[in-house]
């Protein structure tokens, strides 16, 4: 979960060298040409908000060829694989480590025409591009996944660990941090039907466990909170710093725990 900017390509000029193109495909796309350019101009208009963008079924008939031009980029369309390696760090999308595959921030499944847009092409990693499958609104008003190029809240923590004891084996849960109103409820559907089918329960269990099993490597030896409170600090720039988000799973979880008292003690009573 990250703020990226926006791709250095216009969509527009691309589209129109497609029509000098002999691909069937590409013929079969040009005869849409202007209704889709009305659809990317209303795409960017309102920041692929999918409660405002809603589904075009009349695209149907060419989603077989959007999405061949899509998986087998002609020259016009060369960025799409450049793309996927453009962003390190953090996933954009669930904040996991690395990124390698694109997600379709309104899915081409539904929305064909923005198959390759390049504002609709998020790098991700594969296990959050899977888990979202084709969900992109939740029962109510406002609620949909947080775009990495438009929602700009995002450059900010939006997502801490809340953990509760018992503290040999804690429960260790994703929740927002910061947001309230319409950002909150972006942020909450998302780390519900984004970053929790990505494997955050899990994976956090592995961090705490890895923490707990060797603490003097990761908080050093002063057994007082202070010194634990600082280390924790340390290690929340650090993973920052590498993720290139507050919002990275280690940075979440680093930041959790040091603001709870509670877990703190519990650390302190390891060294």
């Amino acid at each position: 979960m990250r703020k990226l900017d926006h791709p250095v390509v216009d969509d527009d000029d691309l589209l129109n060298q497609l029509r000098a193109s002999r691909s069937p495909h590409a013929v079969q796309v040009s005869t849409r040409h202007d209704e889709i350019l009305d659809r990317y101009r209303l795409y960017r208009q309102h920041q692929g908000n999918p409660w405002t963008v809603a589904e075009d079924a009349t695209f149907e008939p060419l989603r077989a060829s959007l999405n061949h031009l899509y998986q087998y980029p002609p020259k016009a369309l060369g960025f799409i694989d450049s793309l996927r390696t453009q962003v390190e760090g953090a996933c954009p999308v669930c904040g996991r480590d690395g990124v390698g595959t694109l997600d379709h921030y309104l899915p081409k499944a539904d929305y064909s025409e923005f198959s390759f847009l390049s504002v609709n092409l998020v790098p991700a990693c594969s296990r959050c591009n899977t888990a979202r499958k084709n969900l992109v609104r939740g029962a109510n008003a406002g609620e949909r996944p947080l775009h990495p190029y438009f929602d700009g809240f995002a450059r900010s923590r939006v997502m801490t660990i809340r953990a509760e004891p018992d503290w040999r084996a804690p429960r260790l849960t994703p929740v927002p941090w910061g947001v309230v109103d319409d950002e909150l409820a972006v942020v909450q559907w998302h780390i519900q039907n984004v970053v929790r089918p990505s494997g955050i329960d899990t994976y956090l269990a592995h961090l705490w466990g890895s923490l707990t099993r060797r603490p003097q490597v990761f908080l050093g030896t002063e057994a007082n909170r202070n010194a634990v409170h600082a280390q924790l600090l340390r290690h929340v720039d650090l993973e920052e710093a590498v993720g290139g988000s507050p919002n990275a799973w280690r940075a979440c979880f680093y930041h959790g725990l040091l603001t709870n008292d509670d877990a703190l003690d519990y650390l302190v009573s390891l060294l």
